[in-house]
């Protein structure tokens, strides 16, 4: 059930990316730094939740990976208002890699190949 919640959060994810994209070409008064600030904070409450429900059942690289793409959304932020012309081509490349990465864990964890190890207990 929590994984199938995690698969409708990036689908949910990738949804609002796509209508966000469309509302620029569409709205003449939009720029794409805000559709990418609006995305960004969306993406990092997206992620933060997706993280919660999955912890427990997907390994520690996949923790580790997804709180990597926070943080860089994270930074994302202050890279905009300090080099304006590098915001744009990083956030789209970030957003390429998070959303491969989605892609990728879900087929994989529907061919059952993407659980988290048991503990090995040390018996003395």
């Amino acid at each position: 059930m929590k994984e199938r919640l995690n698969t409708s959060l990036h689908s949910l994810s990738l949804a609002l990316f796509v209508g966000l994209l469309a509302w620029y070409f569409v709205a003449a008064d939009a720029t794409l730094p805000f559709i990418l600030t609006v995305l960004i904070v969306a993406l990092i409450v997206i992620e933060i939740i997706s993280l919660i429900i999955v912890s427990k059942i997907y390994p520690e690289s996949h923790t580790s990976f997804k709180i990597g793409i926070i943080a860089g959304l994270s930074i994302l932020l202050g890279i905009k208002t300090m080099l304006p012309a590098f915001f744009v081509p990083l956030t789209i490349a970030l957003f390429a890699t998070n959303f491969l990465y989605n892609f990728y864990t879900n087929s994989k964890r529907r061919k059952g190949g993407f659980k988290r190890k048991k503990n090995k207990r040390l018996k003395f």
